[in-house]
């Protein structure tokens, strides 16, 4: 199995938060290769859900307004 591939998916992936990149990175050595297929498929699916990369910049969006709101209400 191709760890590298699945590593690059788990980075590249727009559904995963960052905690769970560094999650499912640091636990792919322990993954026999039933599981790691298993996460391949997953993320290969994920990246083929239209809306997830819109989705992932609406929250990116939504997160830098409250961080501006948030600055402008401290001052």
């Amino acid at each position: 199995m191709d760890t590298a591939r699945i590593s690059a998916l788990i980075s590249e992936s727009n559904i995963l938060t960052s905690a769970e990149r560094e999650y499912w990175t640091q636990s792919l050595p322990k993954m026999n290769p039933e599981q790691l297929a298993k996460l391949e498929q997953i993320l290969v699916k994920a990246q083929q859900i239209p809306w997830t990369e819109h989705v992932q910049k609406y929250f990116s969006f939504i997160t830098k307004s409250a961080k501006s709101y948030v600055a402008g209400a401290t001052k």
